[in-house]
């Protein structure tokens, strides 16, 4: 995080400066666009692996070499339904254009080392390769700083060029993973899984799928209906907005993913249970404490990093903070569920969400602008919350107030005491 979340910001600063609100929201609905289609059609893979992995579900040679063979495949689906897309003219409901642009398309070249590159990242986190797991969004982060600085000292940087450079990063990722598996367990030569593995594989992705498409919908369905409702201008100034607030998801996102599998190797439910109030509250006051402080800081920050023109940011970014906080504590919620089998509460859960923002974004969006954009995700990830914490505390059999409450001052002190030494 120390290296991903100071070169990402810069990253992002240049790219806002550079190519002002129309070119970064023509960069950030390209970037979506690729991630769309990944939620849509990845089946639910990468939780699976985490969960079979890390529980020894399935042999481990013959589960990476079928998870490669089902990226390839499931990246050509998303090119294909990618051109399907432009032909049709249907991108218009998504992007708000008649045909996908240049830069589109360079997202979607992308797409079989962004598909290859995330599987194979949940098996080496399922595999206990933490410290790899960790190194490679640092790496790509480097790659994706450099080649944008390099761009920008050539006078070249555009959103074509921006999202180069993201696809330069997931070619490193996605090969040095393949070439990593192979070496460490030679799954070029390993045969596929058997029929009876791949129903119970399918049993879980699928449920775990659905929540995870939704739950994709619930944090973006505003980004894309701000495209269509309004102009590619303001969804640059609403990325810049949304961007900068969700700073504060980017370690409680990363701490639900490791959770997942420790949950689901973890014996003993009454362990589970006490360490699920624990964490959830300590990311909830953890959050709470960082968005008082970037509250502070960020509305001048956003306006000399980015310039004047993105002014208009600074009223989503805070009316976004106390959704976010609540969303940090459905990341580990979600993760503890997940882990402990229940991922049909996680999908029913995203899928009130996603309604709830649709509605109303419909309804706030032509009254209020990007404002309305963020009045409306913040009052849906609250709900969010309030359920996650309502079937936490059913299947822990706990008091819902102790999934915020469990952690102590001191120990909130102590944590922060060992993080900085």
């Amino acid at each position: 995080m120390a290296v991903f979340w100071p070169l990402g910001i810069a990253t992002a600063v240049i790219i806002g400066r550079w190519l002002g609100p129309a070119g970064k929201g023509e960069y950030t609905l390209a970037i979506l666009g690729g991630t769309l289609l990944f939620t849509l059609l990845n089946l639910g893979i990468p939780s699976s692996i985490s969960y079979f992995l890390s529980g020894q579900h399935a042999p481990e040679t013959s589960l990476v070499k079928s998870v490669i063979v089902l990226a390839a495949l499931l990246a050509a689906a998303a090119l294909a339904v990618a051109l399907l897309l432009d032909r049709t003219g249907w991108c218009a409901y998504l992007f708000g254009v008649a045909r996908l642009s240049p830069t589109v398309w360079a997202v979607m070249v992308g797409l079989p080392f962004y598909f290859v590159g995330t599987f194979l990242q949940f098996v080496i986190l399922a595999q206990g390769h933490r410290v790899l797991f960790a190194a490679l969004p640092s790496a790509g982060a480097i790659i994706v700083f450099l080649f944008t600085g390099i761009f920008v000292l050539l006078g070249k940087l555009t959103p074509l060029f921006a999202v180069g450079a993201v696809v330069a990063s997931q070619v490193f990722t996605g090969g040095a993973l393949l070439v990593y598996e192979q070496l460490r367990v030679h799954w070029w030569g390993a045969p596929l899984l058997t029929r009876g593995i791949w129903k119970e594989l399918a049993s879980y992705s699928v449920v775990s799928h659905a929540g995870n498409i939704l739950q994709f919908l619930v944090q973006r369905v505003d980004v894309f209906m701000v495209g269509v409702m309004l102009d590619v201008r303001a969804v640059g100034l609403y990325s810049v907005g949304y961007g900068v607030a969700e700073l504060l998801l980017l370690l409680p996102q990363r701490l639900g993913t490791l959770y997942l599998p420790r949950m689901a190797a973890q014996d003993g439910s009454m362990g589970k249970a006490e360490e699920v109030r624990l964490s959830s509250s300590l990311v909830f006051v953890g959050t709470v404490i960082a968005a008082v402080f970037l509250s502070l800081i960020a509305p001048l920050g956003i306006r000399l990093l980015y310039g004047e023109a993105f002014a208009p940011s600074v009223a989503p970014f805070l009316l976004l903070l106390p959704g976010i906080c609540a969303m940090a504590t459905c990341c580990i919620l979600a993760a503890y569920l997940a882990g402990v089998g229940k991922v049909k509460i996680n999908t029913a859960i995203a899928a009130v969400g996603v309604v709830s923002n649709v509605l109303l974004n419909l309804v706030l969006i032509p009254r209020f602008g990007i404002s309305g954009a963020a009045i409306a995700s913040s009052l849906t990830y609250c709900t969010e919350a309030f359920l996650f914490i309502a079937a936490a505390s059913r299947v822990t059999r706990a008091r819902p107030i102790s999934m915020l409450t469990s952690a102590s001052p001191s120990l909130v002190v102590g944590v922060l005491k060992r993080a900085f030494r």
